[in-house]
């Protein structure tokens, strides 16, 4: 695919993040643990897939969990301790090898060795273990594996702010007065939902108050997209030598990380039906129509979630078309809670006093052609 889509993308594919990336790695290299919010599809996973990649080279242990996937505390326990143990014996579930050592032995003799050796010297829990001794296990064990193998370890959390309605909301308690021990480990954490992050490292009253530094994540600039987009067609014989049409992709995308792909790669495609090798105006706007059309299910997604609450399809439907959104005929407190609402799961945000804006433009767009 000419464009990645659906995932985290490749190193040659992260667009103007290089200075962002060298900060991350250099604070995480320290030590530091950081905390990074945004909603989904800006492209923090593959920024932090990234960052792992890098201190892997230079030697550091990573380790990943997403909580998005995650169902319970063992399921939580049982990713933590599976992801930190593959850095030492090169498969994905070790847990479960362990626990089934008989067809371990039979089958990998080279893996069964690595395991012995760290069974002997970190232990393992058994397989019948309650859910908070394993939880337990697993949150000591990044420090204690790192200082074994004399190696720093880097975790990445994924949709943190999933964890406390997987495992109650004193997971956080129980997770902090872990990690704030540990001497060897630092922590990456990524959530879709910025002011449920933002109270959780933020508020004085959470577990996790000033346990991380949060960065924000930053724009990428037009040129980085342009440059981008210009080399990524000429690489397939396409001429898109004017800056105009590259520069239109991202104006129609508001320079949204996964939507600016989305309509690239319609163009790619479009370019591929016609026969044309050339990237106009004429291209760009029906690859435009055809990523709406893609993005139907996920706009109608999203409203479907978000339009439960009353007040809030309206005051999308006011923003989107440029009305005034408090009205006289409406309670304000109604409309606050309806703007607070679509904030916390980053729909749209703030821009100033009393001005809000859709943190992807196309949506905007969607809402004004179908409400």
């Amino acid at each position: 695919m000419l464009f990645p889509l659906g995932g985290p993308v490749p190193e040659s594919d992260i667009v103007g993040r290089e200075d962002f990336i060298i900060s991350l790695e250099t604070r995480l290299t320290e030590g530091q643990s950081v905390m990074l919010a945004g909603p989904r599809r800006i492209g923090k996973t593959s920024i932090a897939n990234e960052v792992s990649r890098r201190l892997q080279k230079k030697g550091f242990y990573a380790a990943s969990v997403d909580f998005f996937r995650t169902s319970s505390k063992r399921n939580i326990a049982e990713s933590i301790v599976n992801s930190c143990l593959e850095n030492r014996t090169g498969i994905r579930k070790t847990l479960n090898a362990v626990w089934d050592r008989a067809k371990l032995l039979a089958g990998a003799a080279k893996i069964a060795v690595k395991v012995e050796d760290l069974e002997l010297n970190i232990g393992f829990p058994k397989k019948e273990i309650d859910d908070e001794a394993l939880l337990e296990y697993a949150l000591n064990l990044p420090d204690v594996l790192a200082e074994k193998d004399h190696k720093r370890m880097v975790i990445v959390f994924d949709e943190f702010q999933d964890a406390g309605q997987i495992g109650g909301i004193d997971i956080y308690k129980v997770m902090r007065s872990h990690f704030q021990h540990q001497k060897n480990v630092a922590y990456l954490f990524l959530g879709s939902k910025e002011g449920m992050m933002q109270s959780l490292f933020a508020g004085k009253k959470h577990a996790f108050y000033r346990f991380a530094t949060v960065l924000p994540i930053p724009q990428i600039p037009e040129e980085a997209w342009i440059g981008y987009i210009t080399r990524k067609f000429n690489e397939k014989g396409i001429e898109a030598s004017s800056d105009y049409v590259p520069k239109e992709i991202v104006r129609l995308a508001g320079g949204h990380p996964q939507d600016t792909m989305l309509i690239s790669t319609e163009a790619y495609y479009t370019l591929l039906e016609t026969g044309e090798k050339r990237l106009s105006g004429k291209i760009v706007r029906i690859a435009y129509e055809r990523a709406i059309v893609s993005l139907t299910p996920v706009f109608d997604e999203i409203l479907g979630e978000v339009g439960k609450k009353p007040f809030v399809r309206e005051v999308l439907r006011r923003l989107a078309v440029g009305e005034v959104i408090y009205k006289d005929k409406n309670n304000p407190n109604d409309i606050k809670r309806a703007i607070d609402q679509l904030i916390m799961s980053a729909v749209i945000e703030k821009e100033g006093r009393g001005k809000y804006k859709f943190v992807e433009p196309m949506l905007n767009d969607y809402i004004q052609r179908n409400y």
